[in-house]
């Protein structure tokens, strides 16, 4: 644990080792995820802050409405706040012209007011037979399809090995019905689940938690740190498809001497620190910002968190590891500054493109001489579908790595597929 005297001793050594900087003077060559695809979630009990800072980022791929849950009679259930949240989505989602995806999570909701959170008992008897599936499916269209939303994504954790076969069978059955409705389908794994060891069905996206490495169930620590992303984006490469990174926001603060431990967002962790008068450090293992303070009765309390450069840091790694499909939990809470770092980096292609004024392109009609839909050029070329819709429409300014791609794909040469000057 750290006291209030390591934190000064660290403090006074940074004016003398370098490395140890305020995180406003770091700087951040967001060139490096100029492929980068941006998803985020907004939660229905903090949906308001959430879908304020989701609009604070142009260019957003998709956004997630978390959450629909379970009742005692195992049907999707959604809490009063949720249609709040589903209302002010839809509305950003029209002016953005963001698709939304509902969010499903195995919380039971009880009679007697018990919530079982992360359920495994649940699941197994969702997915036992082909009849108890297809009763769920039938289930979750009625929502999807009451609410509009333009695709799902299943947060199904804690599943016990007996039961992941069915889900996988699940997965696929109900994969298949949402791809005749042209909808697609997300799901969330935990960053611990051997998926090397499973046959997961091709066509959904997959989506791997890279966050909580420290958090309720341990010391303090942050949420992830450069090796567990660089093993977390490893495992993916065994998924089928264009799998997704999800890394986290904000933090936790954690009681000494006892088992208890809350949440924080960002901004309430550096109110926290200038209430308290200390000064986070950051730690250069993980980008995460640290500091022990005590309360008013003297207590003393670790607080770890992210800001925009824990979350440049995460990404820089990602990218290197060949992962540039992010999604970002959560939005909300968020400082001005992070909100600045993801703006910029998730529309930094569309910022060079403007400056270099040179991206329109030949994409759709080729692609359509050939019979390809946008998700067969995407599929081929290794990049997101939505991302290729954004190429075409000179949203993007494609890397050359990309650019060689489409060209290999499409058979003809780079020079007539994006710079030709008659291009209407």
């Amino acid at each position: 644990m750290l006291t209030n005297k390591k934190i000064l001793l660290i403090v006074i050594s940074c004016f003398f080792v370098s490395g140890c900087q305020e995180k406003k003077q770091q700087t951040m060559d967001v060139s490096v995820l100029d492929e980068l695809e941006f998803s985020a979630w907004v939660t229905e009990w903090q949906w308001q802050s959430g879908v304020e800072d989701l609009r604070q980022v142009q260019g957003v791929d998709r956004a997630q409405v978390f959450a629909a849950y379970f009742d005692e009679e195992d049907h999707v259930y959604l809490r009063d706040k949720m249609d709040d949240a589903i209302d002010a989505m839809k509305k950003l989602s029209k002016e953005r012209n963001i698709p939304l995806d509902l969010t499903i999570v195995n919380d039971q909701f009880l009679l007697d007011g018990t919530i079982v959170h992360k359920d495994s008992e649940l699941i197994g008897r969702l997915v036992e037979t082909p009849e108890s599936r297809k009763r769920h499916i039938d289930n979750i269209l009625e929502y999807i399809d009451a609410y509009q939303f333009e695709g799902l994504e299943i947060d199904y954790e804690n599943i016990s090995k007996e039961d992941l076969p069915n889900l996988l069978q699940f997965y696929k059955e109900l994969y298949d019905v949402l791809q005749a409705q042209g909808k697609p389908l997300r799901i969330l794994l935990e960053p611990n689940l051997h998926v090397e060891q499973y046959s997961f069905p091709v066509g959904p996206v997959y989506v791997m938690m890279a966050y909580n490495l420290y958090g309720g169930h341990s010391e303090p620590g942050p949420k992830a740190d450069d090796e567990f992303i660089r093993i977390v984006v490893n495992k993916m490469k065994t998924l089928p498809g264009q799998p997704v990174i999800a890394l986290s926001t904000g933090g936790f603060s954690w009681l000494h001497g006892k088992d208890e431990m809350k949440t924080l967002t960002e901004t309430e962790a550096e109110d926290l620190a200038e209430k308290s008068k200390v000064i986070p450090m950051r730690d250069p293992s993980s980008g995460g910002m640290y500091f022990d303070y005590q309360d008013k009765h003297g207590e003393t309390f670790t607080v770890w968190y992210g800001d925009q450069q824990t979350l440049y840091q995460w990404m820089k790694i990602a990218a290197e590891e060949g992962q540039m499909r992010v999604s970002l939990w959560r939005m909300g809470g968020m400082e001005t500054s992070t909100l600045e770092f993801l703006n910029k980096a998730v529309n930094y292609k569309a910022r060079v493109r403007g400056e270099n004024g040179m991206f329109a392109n030949h994409i759709k009609e080729l692609r359509k001489e050939m019979n390809l839909t946008q998700a067969e050029l995407a599929e081929r070329v290794g990049i997101g579908r939505t991302a290729l819709s954004k190429i075409e429409n000179g949203a993007y300014y494609p890397s050359a790595k990309t650019m060689k791609k489409i060209s290999d794909v499409l058979n003809k040469p780079i020079g007539e597929i994006f710079f030709n000057t008659d291009i209407s």
